[in-house]
């Protein structure tokens, strides 16, 4: 999961201190719940990736499927598809 594409693509989208308070509340999660509780019954839905989806009524504008942990669509995608045409 944190392959070293994935953490760089954190890191230059978040400070460092953004980074450790992040860790700070999973901790604090895992503390408070248990790993146990976190994670999903069926360890293959920690497989399933994210996406990003514009649409302009029930036309598909943007569609990004991420293919692995950090990989999301670029900000700029998403604004060029969401402006005015």
């Amino acid at each position: 999961m944190w392959n070293p594409p994935a953490v760089d693509a954190m890191m230059s989208r978040n400070d460092e201190t953004s980074l450790k308070e992040l860790g700070a509340a999973y901790k604090g999660a895992v503390d408070n719940i248990s790993i146990k509780k976190l994670a999903p019954k069926d360890i293959s839905d920690t497989l399933r990736q994210g996406g990003t989806f514009v649409f302009r009524g029930k036309k598909s504008i943007l569609a990004h499927f991420d293919s692995k942990v950090g990989d999301n669509c670029s900000i700029e995608d998403i604004i060029a598809a969401t402006s005015i045409r």
